[in-house]
């Protein structure tokens, strides 16, 4: 195994930390992007919209577990908005969690994809229509506003619910993931400098659907 592959698999390992089994008993539920609850491993991903990490993490490992492992994996996304140092990071959560009560699975992902795609944008003037309307139609963008405006209760609600979850499991920033498998659970961060988020995930993945063999 070449040395720098080595170094990378060492610091997964060093990042890799089981704890134990944590359900959503307050009743947090996440977006799923791919799989499904019969899928050997499940993966959850506490990410902030605002954060670049989040975005390199959705662009450069996310999209292609989803891509490559398929049903295998079950991807499920909670919102973490860091509301502390990134002031626009709910206000995308509001948008995607309205937008989850009328799209499909592939309509919200074309909306993760404009939405950090457009992150440096919006993160300047805090203008998420503008994004948002690049991903929807008319007639879902105006579906969108409604809902944010009469179900805003609601909404602040389940993003909190989000955010509750991960407090309760500790999670030191984002991106924070969880990998469950055979009744174990796993928690893998990554430090802001590492390149080869894929690699390692994918390694980590290939070992635990291995041994569901």
């Amino acid at each position: 195994m070449p040395r720098r592959m080595f170094a990378s698999l060492f610091i997964v390992l060093c990042l890799v930390a089981f704890v134990p089994p944590a359900g959503s008993a307050d009743g947090a539920d996440g977006l799923v992007l791919g799989g499904s609850a019969e899928s050997p491993v499940k993966l959850e991903v506490f990410s902030d919209f605002q954060c670049p990490a989040c975005r390199y993490l959705f662009f450069n490992a996310i999209q292609p577990v989803l891509k490559n492992y398929k049903d295998r994996v079950c991807v499920i996304y909670y919102e973490f908005p860091l509301d502390n140092i990134h002031t626009h990071a709910r206000l995308a959560s509001r948008y995607v969690s309205a937008a989850a009560r009328i799209a499909d699975q592939k309509k919200i992902l074309t909306l993760f994809e404009t939405i950090f795609a457009e992150q440096d944008e919006w993160a300047r003037d805090g203008n998420l229509e503008a994004a948002v309307s690049k991903a929807l139609s008319p007639e879902d963008m105006q579906k969108v506003k409604d809902i944010m405006e009469s179900e805003s209760e609601s909404i602040e609600q389940d993003i909190n619910k989000n955010v509750k979850l991960g407090e309760g499991r500790d999670i030191p920033g984002t991106p924070t993931l969880f990998l469950t498998y055979a009744g174990k659970q796993e928690r893998v961060v990554f430090p802001a400098n590492v390149k080869d988020m894929y690699m390692l995930l994918s390694w980590r993945l290939n070992g635990l659907l291995g041994q569901q063999k």
